[in-house]
């Protein structure tokens, strides 16, 4: 327990309980804990099997990389591993018209970082392990399942199953659910959700272009959904082809050599080809999203509150900005004793993400559904619209700090 208790210390195991583990549960641990909280996080995989640490890239926003850095997790060989887009490119396959950002006239180092899950997982691993002094106590139950939560006036009891099939009891004064979009808490809780299936799915692999990527990350417009190709470290990029069912399953059929050129023809040939390949995942699309944030001493966070499409890149970077309003929102009017579970308190949380949400949530839907739109004369007129948006710096520059991750 931590100084923060508003109940005897030996009725509760710890102040925040998080069911998951991986990078958004990992980063919220790191910032409760840096705040004095005392933390427990369940995770279902070894550390060498988490499912978020996983062989992906993730892109991230300028804002999310520095808050990630004030929680001491951009060390060396995370930077290292990490690439900057120094520039974005958007254009419709096959249309003219073309929209870019660049970093210079964002007055930026950087639009974003692309890193690759696994760095941030190691780094997690390392700093969670060994909590810096001050910071709340950590500990993990992994492999550990939860099961079920009960609330009462003070706290959760918090059902798992340990490794062994035995059931372990947890107290809690506040339970965080960041264990995906399908998420078990969640639906324990009887909290509704909204769902949407796009009838996509996402082709990811990392590749060697022929021509080197210079920071640039390109989002290709196509009747099937976007092909996006963004620099990554050493030169390579990470490809993340958004089709159709049918063609997803048409790409998957192909060998290496095949989709490489699929994609270059598809890409227009901007960077002159690709080749060494990595092995490719596949990813269906579905929009997510949790009717309340919150419940009673539970807070709904990462994919399991909004799994949102890939396109722009804005979903782990929502995650991020749940993660910082939360802790910020746990650590205000700390004079005295503080119960983080305090309704009142969750409340202020859930009136702060409201506008984050609808913005993020209705940009990267309706760039979805507007880019996937297939009528006569569509795709000109989308290539016009891209061309009069570039020009048009104020429109432009409040995107570009919406999807900085400024609010």
């Amino acid at each position: 327990m931590t100084r923060n208790s508003v109940v005897r210390e030996e009725a509760f195991d710890t102040d925040v309980m998080i069911i998951g583990g991986g990078m958004v549960g990992g980063v919220l641990a790191r910032a409760l804990a840096a705040d004095g909280w005392s933390v427990e996080v369940v995770e279902p995989r070894r550390p060498d099997e988490s499912a978020s640490f996983d062989r992906r890239l993730t892109a991230v926003a300028d804002a999310g990389w520095q808050y990630l850095d004030t929680l001491g997790l951009i060390d060396a060989p995370l930077a290292a591993a990490a690439e900057r887009i120094r520039e974005v490119r958007v254009f419709d396959r096959g249309h003219f018209g073309l929209s870019r950002i660049t970093a210079r006239s964002a007055g930026v180092e950087a639009l974003g970082y692309v890193m690759p899950n696994r760095a941030l997982g190691e780094r997690l691993e390392y700093l969670l392990a060994e909590p810096p002094t001050g910071a709340g106590p950590i500990r993990y139950h992994r492999p550990a399942r939860y099961e079920r939560h009960a609330t009462d006036a003070d706290g959760a009891t918090v059902v798992l199953r340990d490794d062994d099939e035995e059931l372990v009891t947890r107290r809690a004064r506040l339970v965080v659910a960041a264990d995906g979009a399908d998420s078990a808490v969640r639906e324990q809780a009887e909290m509704g959700i909204s769902r949407h299936e796009y009838g996509q799915v996402a082709t990811v692999a990392t590749a060697m272009p022929a021509r080197p990527h210079d920071g640039v990350a390109f989002e290709c417009f196509t009747t099937g959904g976007p092909l996006a190709v963004l620099p990554a470290a050493e030169g390579r990029v990470s490809l993340v082809w958004v089709a159709r069912r049918a063609e997803a399953e048409r790409l998957a059929m192909l060998d290496d050599e095949a989709f490489a050129r699929a994609v270059d023809e598809t890409f227009g040939h901007r960077l002159g080809g690709f080749s060494a390949l990595t092995p490719r995942g596949q990813y269906p699309l579905t929009l997510v999203t949790a009717n309340e944030p919150v419940a009673d001493r539970l807070v709904v966070l990462g994919n399991a509150a909004h799994a949102l499409h890939p396109v722009a890149g804005q979903g782990f970077n929502l995650c991020l900005r749940d993660i910082r309003d939360l802790a910020r929102v746990l650590r205000a009017d700390r004079g005295g004793a503080v119960d983080p579970g305090d309704p009142s308190r969750l409340a202020r949380y859930r009136s702060l993400r409201q506008a984050d949400y609808r913005r993020t949530i209705g940009l990267t839907d309706g760039l979805v559904r507007g880019f996937s739109l297939d009528l006569p004369g569509l795709g000109h007129l989308r290539g016009a619209a891209l061309s009069v948006f570039d020009g048009l710096l104020p429109f432009k520059n409040r995107l570009v700090r919406a999807t900085r991750g400024i609010a």
